[in-house]
């Protein structure tokens, strides 16, 4: 029986978007769309409503430098369809906010963290999703900033976007990554974005194993 509590929900995931400079227009553009698509679909109206609150909250925030990160969804429940697709449709016109820069990773894990830290919520578990196509450039470790939030009961998971740099794969499995059934699902490139981060948002809200 779901919760009769509105301030709980099964999972606070924050979703760390890569705009830094090897992100163009268009490559931002498929990750909004993507992202929007995925709320759409049934099957994670299904997820959500198989938890035992059944609701989940999201927040959507754009990282590229060490010094740049902008929240451009702040927490958002969903609990529905109709809440989907609100939502879907706020993150579908989301404008590009981030300055073209470096690859800050451990900065926005950073960031992620204490906006986890800092809920207006309870929730029974808390995640990073963290999405890009490079390694920490900007002096920054990502593996310490890791296991940072790991230490504050946060899991973090990670799509890499493997076009122009197959070893990337193995960096978020060793650097990035961690916490309970923290996970890696890669896209092959950027036009399998839209596939890749719903089997990852499916995985994540329905409790990863491995």
């Amino acid at each position: 029986m779901a919760s009769s509590d509105p301030l709980t929900v099964d999972l606070a995931l924050l979703l760390a978007v890569d705009c830094s400079t090897s992100i163009d227009s268009g490559d931002f553009r498929l990750q909004m769309d993507g992202l929007a698509a995925a709320l759409r679909h049934p099957a994670l109206a299904k997820a959500i409503a198989g938890g035992e609150h059944r609701q989940i909250a999201i927040s959507v925030m754009l990282w590229s430098d060490r010094r740049t990160q902008h929240v451009v969804l702040s927490w958002t429940l969903l609990a529905g369809v109709a809440s989907l697709e609100i939502a879907a449709q706020r993150i579908a016109v989301i404008e590009r906010r981030s300055q073209p820069g470096g690859t800050g990773l451990a900065a926005g894990i950073d960031y992620a963290a204490r906006m986890l830290e800092t809920l207006p919520f309870t929730a029974d578990r808390r995640s990073i999703d963290v999405s890009g196509d490079g390694q920490d450039n900007e002096g920054g470790s990502a593996a310490a900033s890791r296991d940072q939030a790991v230490l504050r009961g946060i899991t973090i998971n990670g799509l890499p976007i493997l076009s122009g740099s197959p070893s990337l794969e193995s960096y978020y499995h060793t650097e990035v990554i961690g916490g309970p059934g923290a996970f890696v699902e890669p896209a092959a490139g950027i036009m399998d974005f839209r596939e890749t981060i719903l089997r990852k948002l499916l995985r994540e809200i329905g409790r990863p194993s491995v």
